[in-house]
């Protein structure tokens, strides 16, 4: 207890530093700076020594403070499992355990006014404690179905008992709480809304105590239970041993007495106190009663009407600390002893000192009611009442309806986050199956997940994805006993997911819950989806780009042009001493994503052109289709090109629903080639007598040489024809366009 005191008081310490302007400021004296300079090395010392005791590797002086937080976390988290399982193994929970165990004695000091004397707490664990849930008449049920309220009859109720299944907005089916019009329709009194005169209570040994272990002590209870407008209530539980967690213990106090309820063996009789619980008349004073209240749902069907809870007054008082220890502190002056905190409550018959323990809790609550009702009291004002403010926000917490935990895809995300690891696809794969693995045989044995695999433990071995068996039990220290006995099965998890990579797009569709992870949680720079370190071939199309729609793109009047030119594109490295290409070394191409766009829509036209070709191919009519260049705005440089031939093919046998198109051919002579028949002249030459010559001097054919191929052509020929009239000097060429 002293260390715990010491503890606190180095908290409080380091919280009256100055931060923020004021520590810059302290932090330019050097007397300052060096004083805190040393003390930060001597924690830092201390620290190390004991993780280096406790053989936790990692240096954590040379780490920065991002990674000497994580460390601490780590050292805290190997503690507190060897901890509980040197807590387990005192308990007698393993099988080969033979020899009797001497319980340690944990040293608490009570400095309550009515004792003179200081007494020693002694925390005993039972040796061999028999699981409680296997004499339960109600078996435990965990499978991830709706939980269904344990309510036979419906005392102190204003609608009939409904115990009916409903769905809400997503999908998901539920049972209504039974008293949920009763909490809505709630209105408290004036009588309780009152400050009554305070009066101290007595001692805890000049207060009646009972016991209550049988049903006919329960019923004796019950009846003086009756004229009580007043109760303070508290439950300890236990939820190491246990998937769902059950209820061991209840404590009630009156004004003067107090009782103590074994909720283990009286389990299925206990619902006979909803006649008092449910009673609007009644005020149940909890603290803290967030877990409380589904406990009492789940284990004993007992509901909660007009509730005062302090931890929600504490809250409205600003208090600086809202624990039942500071509210015992501040109005009773009672220094709560928590050595009982990890008591393990399954354990029978219950200790003098765990008994003192559990009455402490209530006996001094309904003082602490009195007291708090009347600094609010004290802070209301005509449009505010904090007391009525705190029966209402206390009726909210007794509205919470008891749920299965279920099993989701995105269950071990939560655990990911706050372990602020990054993992890749193999590491999230292995760290969701075994974190389901353990989920399933929890449930199955009604187990903790924490018992059968710890958290830390659970991420070492995804992070680390070990070849051997050997090499997961390296992981854990020490070995929790299930792990050992299911070894196999998470050598089997990790040996699948070893075998996880991008490359497959099939395996990435049959973990769905993967992707669906990733777009959840796009808030969290978790998992890197353009991580190809484990990829064996190129994974790039089975990457999301912005070209997913170019489907829809419309295709109305697309012209489908056939070249045939000599493969010579516009990549090739032009000298720009040669006269060949005199005029076209200043061109300047379009972005790369405008061609890509245009290269995708030319392979559709493509498409539609074999097509077209196929069936003239049938129709036995011949067509000279040379293979498509990739991109349709690349340039072929020749200076062979003689002629220009159109020619339009009137297709007949095309469906109407394909829409009209210009099918051109563009053939490129040799030199070697015949000359042409007397029929071709004669078409050439009426073609030259319709065409009309255009001045073509003051023309800029730089805004057109990406737009059309034959000005293109025609701007090469001017400018040979103007390069044979200057041949001494240097060539003018097409001005550059942005």
């Amino acid at each position: 207890m002293s260390d715990f005191k010491t503890v606190i008081e180095g908290t409080r310490a380091s919280n009256s530093l100055p931060n923020g302007v004021n520590w810059n400021f302290y932090n330019s004296y050097p007397k300052f700076k060096k004083a805190v300079s040393s003390r930060q090395n001597h924690v830092l010392k201390l620290i190390s020594a004991l993780l280096k005791n406790q053989k936790i590797p990692g240096n954590i002086r040379d780490k920065d403070e991002d990674h000497q937080f994580e460390l601490i976390e780590e050292g805290n988290d190997t503690i507190l499992d060897r901890v509980t399982h040197n807590i387990d193994t005192l308990n007698g929970s393993f099988k080969n355990v033979g020899v009797s165990v001497t319980p340690k004695a944990f040293v608490s000091e009570s400095t309550d006014s009515t004792q003179a004397v200081n007494k020693k707490r002694i925390l005993v664990h039972g040796r061999n404690i028999e699981r409680p849930q296997i004499k339960f008449k109600i078996k435990v049920d965990n499978r991830p179905v709706p939980f269904k309220p344990l309510l036979t009859s419906k005392p102190n109720s204003k609608t009939p008992l409904d115990l009916c299944l409903e769905t809400n907005e997503d999908g998901i089916m539920f049972y209504k709480h039974p008293y949920q019009l009763e909490l809505e329709e709630f209105k408290v009194s004036a009588e309780h809304l009152k400050v009554s005169k305070v009066v101290k209570p007595a001692s805890l040994e000049d207060t009646k105590f009972v016991e209550v272990y049988t049903e006919e002590q329960l019923n004796s209870m019950i009846s003086d239970l009756e004229n009580v407008t007043e109760l303070a209530i508290d439950l300890e539980a236990h939820s190491y041993r246990t998937y769902q967690g059950f209820t061991c213990l209840m404590q009630i106090s009156t004004r003067n007495a107090d009782y103590i309820i074994d909720t283990l063996h009286l389990r299925d009789k206990l619902h006979v106190l909803n006649e008092i619980f449910t009673n609007p008349d009644v005020v149940k004073v909890f603290h803290g009663a967030d877990s409380d209240i589904p406990w009492l749902q789940r284990d004993l069907g007992l509901y909660v009407v007009n509730m005062f809870d302090t931890y929600q007054a504490a809250k409205i008082l600003n208090f600086s600390r809202k624990g039942l220890d500071f509210l015992l502190k501040h109005y009773c002056n009672v220094d709560a002893d928590k050595a009982f905190q990890l008591y393990d409550w399954r354990t029978r018959p219950l200790s003098t000192e765990a008994i003192f323990y559990a009455r402490s809790d209530t006996h001094y609550l309904l003082y602490v009611y009195d007291m708090i009702k009347k600094d609010l009291m004290a802070m209301s004002t005509n449009q505010c009442n904090y007391i009525e403010l705190v029966f209402q926000r206390s009726a909210d917490v007794c509205k919470t309806r008891y749920e299965v935990n279920i099993l989701g895809d995105d269950s071990h995300l939560s655990m990911y986050k706050r372990s602020k690891k990054m993992f890749d696809i193999q590491q999230m794969y292995a760290l969701k199956h075994i974190y389901a693995w353990r989920d399933k045989l929890a449930r199955e044995l009604d187990e903790s997940p924490g018992y059968i695999l710890p958290n830390h433990m659970l991420l070492k071995i995804s992070e680390m994805l070990p070849k051997e068996s050997f090499g997961i039990l390296a992981c854990c220290s020490p070995i929790p006993p299930l792990v050992r006995q299911c070894l196999h099965e998470i050598h089997y998890i990790i040996k699948k997911a070893r075998e996880q990579t991008f490359e497959n797009t099939e395996k990435l569709s049959e973990d769905k819950s993967f992707t669906q992870d990733v777009v959840k949680h796009i808030d969290v720079d978790m998992i890197s989806l353009h991580d190809y370190s484990k990829s064996k071939e190129n994974a790039e199309d089975s990457l999301p780009t912005l070209l997913n729609d170019l489907n829809k793109l419309v295709d109305d009047e697309i012209e489908i042009v056939y070249f045939t030119p000599k493969e010579i594109t516009i990549f090739q490295e032009i000298n720009k001493k040669s006269r060949k290409h005199i005029g076209l070394t200043n061109i300047v191409y379009k972005q790369p994503y405008e061609l890509y766009l245009k290269t995708i829509k030319y392979n559709n036209v493509l498409k539609k052109s074999l097509e077209i070709k196929e069936k003239i191919s049938e129709n036995n009519e011949p067509m000279n289709v040379s293979i498509p260049m990739e991109c349709p705005d690349k340039l072929y440089l020749t200076t062979q090109v003689k002629e220009i031939k159109k020619e339009i093919i009137d297709h007949t046998n095309v469906k109407k629903n394909i829409q009209s198109t210009i099918i051109r051919e563009i053939t490129i002579e040799n030199q070697s080639s015949s000359t042409s028949s007397a029929s071709q002249n004669s078409t050439n030459n009426s073609r030259q007598n319709n065409f009309k010559p255009h001045k073509y001097e003051h023309t800029d054919f730089a805004k057109f040489h990406n737009q059309s191929k034959e000005v293109m052509l025609i701007s090469k020929r001017l400018q040979k024809k103007k390069n044979k009239i200057k041949k001494n000097k240097k060539p003018k060429r097409l001005q550059k366009t942005v």
